[in-house]
């Protein structure tokens, strides 16, 4: 079991078979290529600096300054480089060949130095791991890629320091304690590495899987939401039969009545003609009033259902609470009295379907709270940018608890058997924020609660209606 795991730190490349964890890595390495190339110039002016500020004199200070342009250019190759399209995939090549390259020319510019000064190349195990670490915490790399940089470092030192005994001075050639120094830190390098790319997989992994855990929360609240509104349409459906029932009823008799005026004109004397006349144009005008009610309710149904019109668009929050409040089940509401105080409001872009079920939950929870006696007044108002809806009832209100937790999804026993809980005010909330909005509750225990909906206002380039 220890060596598969220290397998998957060791040789972590099949974590990348997974193209989004990939293409993350990929664009870390882009990035870290601009904070590496950054680093560079940073690092090599300030050395240069601060090198002239304690030793002006010293006969070094123009190879230093050398030194720093070399580095610093190579740092601009790297930011460039880091803006080419399509260089992600190569980006972490790219800076191991660049902390390379500033390796030899810190190396090479030591072993310059040393041949002119009595201590030669001290520095060096300090260039070669600040180099290094640098690599490490700013380039995501594999621990393999990190064994790379730290062998390649090594060979550089091994290369430079023979050359510089031929050409610079004797004695300048390879020193076992840095070569050892250099296998030390390769090691740890490597190491490190290894750690920090497990960390950056584990939180890709956690990072996943949290959206993971929304888009499940995210169904699961679709489907909560699709189960209210099924029963919401059984509702809807109690209730239109007992709206439908007095236009519809006068619709058939004011038709019956109307045929048999007809047949009887056609046989009666010119004296009764005026008289079946007035008759026949008062059933035209009940006629065409149930009509014009039975109209009037399949456009309420036509706007609560939203089954023509799916997507966002303006809408008046006003006309969406009139046909709530009208097309609630006569027998839910008991006698309960719903007030309307709805101001002029302008149009709020919205899914009309969803918030006339917010509507809905809402003004039926009241209605239940109020245990079909009492008094519920929504209202509506404008407050600068936003709209505002309030439902109001004085029924047996909240306790503290109960509030503190009213928007808290989940289960509870209810006569043996497990039932959701808070889901539609859960819900709710995530449709009104959906909106750009929030929804906040107040309550006192045996007094009632008020229910507080905010959205932004706004108007839309199609609202061509008006809106009251």
């Amino acid at each position: 079991m220890w060596r598969e795991r220290l397998r998957e730190y060791v040789f972590p490349g099949e974590a990348e078979r997974n193209p989004e964890f990939r293409a993350e890595m990929q664009r870390l390495g882009r990035l870290s290529l601009r904070v590496l190339g950054a680093v560079q110039i940073g690092a090599s002016l300030f050395m240069l600096g601060a090198r002239f500020l304690v030793a002006p004199e010293t006969s070094s200070l123009t190879i230093r300054f050398r030194q720093a342009l070399m580095i610093s250019a190579v740092g601009i190759v790297d930011i460039a480089a880091s803006r080419l399209p399509g260089i992600s995939r190569w980006s972490r090549g790219i800076a191991i060949a660049s902390a390379l390259l500033v390796a030899a020319i810190l190396i090479w510019s030591s072993f310059v130095i040393a041949a002119q000064s009595t201590a030669p190349n001290d520095f060096i195990p300090g260039e070669i791991t600040m180099i290094v670490l640098f690599a490490v915490t700013i380039v995501p790399l594999r621990p393999m890629q990190s064994l790379l940089l730290g062998s390649g470092i090594g060979v550089i030192y091994m290369l430079e320091a023979m050359a510089a005994e031929r050409t610079l001075l004797e004695g300048l050639g390879p020193d076992d304690n840095y070569m050892l120094f250099i296998l030390m830190l390769t090691l740890l390098s490597t190491a490190i590495t290894a750690v920090v790319y497990g960390q950056r997989r584990a939180g890709y992994e956690h990072h996943r899987q949290s959206l993971q855990a929304a888009e499940d929360l995210r169904k699961a609240q679709t489907r909560i939401l699709l189960t209210e509104n099924a029963a919401s349409l059984s509702r809807l459906a109690a209730a239109v039969s007992h709206e439908m029932n007095n236009p519809l009823g006068a619709l058939v008799s004011g038709v019956d009545t109307l045929l048999l005026l007809a047949a009887r004109q056609a046989t009666c004397g010119p004296e009764e003609q005026h008289r079946l006349v007035r008759l026949q144009a008062d059933l035209r005008r009940s006629i065409q009033e149930s009509a014009q009610r039975l109209k009037e309710l399949v456009g309420r149904m036509q706007r609560f259902t939203n089954l023509d019109q799916a997507e966002e668009q303006p809408s008046d929050l006003n006309e969406l609470l009139r046909d709530v409040a009208a097309l609630m089940d006569p027998r839910e509401r008991g006698s309960a009295q719903v007030e309307l105080r709805l101001d002029r409001l302008p149009p709020v872009l919205c899914r009309p379907q969803q918030m006339s079920a917010v509507f809905s939950s809402l003004l039926r929870n009241a209605v239940e709270a109020v245990d079909g006696q009492g008094r519920v007044v929504v209202s509506t108002a404008t407050r600068d940018s936003t709209v505002e809806v309030r439902i109001e009832d004085n029924g047996r209100g909240l306790s503290s608890d109960e509030l503190a937790t009213i928007f808290d999804p989940g289960f509870r026993e209810s006569g043996g058997r497990m039932a959701a809980g808070n889901w539609s005010m859960f819900n709710s909330r995530q449709i009104v924020r959906e909106h750009g909005g929030d929804i906040a509750i107040t309550s006192n225990e045996g007094k009632g609660t008020e229910v507080v909906i905010t959205l932004p206002a706004g108007e839309h380039e199609s609202a061509t209606q008006e809106y009251r």
